[in-house]
């Protein structure tokens, strides 16, 4: 069960499960995603065994920075891993014990980087220029000032190998942007927001998508196509054209590639992001955080503005009260005996990728229980 608490999370699940059927909003889901739902972080274990060197201290206040500091955080925890304290790593999660066990060489320090739902990126070593290029590159302060503008969502692809299926799924992509903005696809509209004082106060088209093209090969977009390719198995190795729609906080649905990128898959996605909220609970909602430094807190203030007051954005629900805390558990507890207890059957890829199904709503559990997020 990867990094569920098996005891603790079969009442959480229920809670879920009776939260979706008894809340239902008609705000559409790409603003109830900016209004409500913080990104769960990206973790990145700092394995050692003796005093942190100079260096490695440095990234462990740039890391703490982004975490906690200022506006513009980033969905990112540090959390040191002592071995010669926590020889048999009871402190650390399952799939994170398995990697390390499993990794050649096991010289230290290192680093290893893991996303939210328990794929495991990489083993590195890191320094200020490696954590600053982990947390933001241009292509996501571009997405996320575009998702700031209320766009719908926003189209990420990845070029492929293959030139003319590249162009090919551009000219897709453009086309349908440009069908959405005039209006050409039927869409969802919300109560609010046929507002006069939605009407109003809209400056731009109600509808209306992003597009970023990003070549895999950019030396600056590197750790944002790898958590992309993170998103599912095998997909690093895939070599043709891929697209991902993201929306709300920088939240990515599951890529299409090659052959199923096509105009009728897309406008399925983009009527899911832009159709009313039927299940507020993010974790029961289809999509996988992206690892993004950004003020989103600004960025939900100036959507509803925007749009006005409607569900998720009320002044009575303000942002501290979904901040989402750590848990990680000491060793020697109950907690910590259960998880190393705990049977792990994803299998490591060359100290890569580690092979994890995104959409189970255990993966993120463990670290959000104290998460009040409805």
């Amino acid at each position: 069960m990867g990094r569920l608490l098996k005891g603790l999370c079969s009442g959480f699940v229920l809670a879920i499960v009776f939260t979706c059927v008894a809340i239902a909003c008609e705000t559409p889901v790409y603003r109830y995603a900016m209004y409500r739902w913080q990104p769960a972080p990206y973790e990145v274990y700092f394995f050692h065994d003796q005093p942190a060197t100079e260096q490695d201290q440095r990234v462990q206040e740039l890391l703490t920075e982004f975490e906690r500091g200022g506006d513009s955080r980033a969905n990112v925890a540090h959390i040191p891993v002592n071995i010669s304290e926590d020889p048999e790593l009871a402190s650390v999660p399952p799939d994170v014990k398995k990697a390390w066990l499993d990794r050649e060489d096991k010289s230290l320090p290192s680093y290893f980087i893991s996303t939210p739902y328990g794929v495991g990126i990489s083993f590195e070593q890191l320094d200020e220029a490696k954590v600053r290029s982990l947390v933001e590159s241009p292509a996501r302060k571009s997405l996320a000032a575009q998702l700031e503008t209320g766009k719908l969502g926003v189209f990420i692809m990845l070029s492929g190998k293959d030139a003319a299926e590249s162009e090919a799924t551009e000219s897709i992509l453009n086309g349908l942007v440009e069908e959405v903005q005039q209006g050409k696809v039927s869409l969802y509209v919300s109560p609010a927001q046929g507002t006069p004082e939605t009407e109003a106060k809209a400056t731009t088209p109600t509808n209306e998508l992003g597009f970023i093209k990003i070549d895999r090969d950019d030396a600056e977009e590197q750790w944002f196509v790898r958590s992309l390719l993170a998103m599912e198995p095998d997909l690093a190795a895939e070599e043709r054209p891929m697209v991902f729609l993201v929306y709300g906080r920088a939240r990515a649905l599951l890529p299409y590639i090659g052959k199923g990128i096509t105009r009728e898959n897309l406008i399925r996605e983009i009527e899911f992001i832009s159709g009313a909220c039927s299940c507020t609970v993010k974790e029961q909602n289809p999509g996988v955080d992206l690892l993004v430094r950004y003020d989103w807190e600004s960025a939900a203030a100036a959507l509803a503005d925007k749009f006005g007051n409607e569900e998720g954005n009320e002044s009575n629900f303000g942002p501290e009260m979904f901040f989402p805390e750590l848990i990680i558990p000491e060793s020697g507890s109950a907690v910590s005996t259960e998880l190393a207890a705990t049977e792990v059957t994803e299998p490591v890829i060359d100290n890569t990728i580690i092979e994890q199904p995104p959409e189970a709503v255990d993966a993120v559990v463990l670290r959000w229980v104290a998460f009040g997020e409805t």
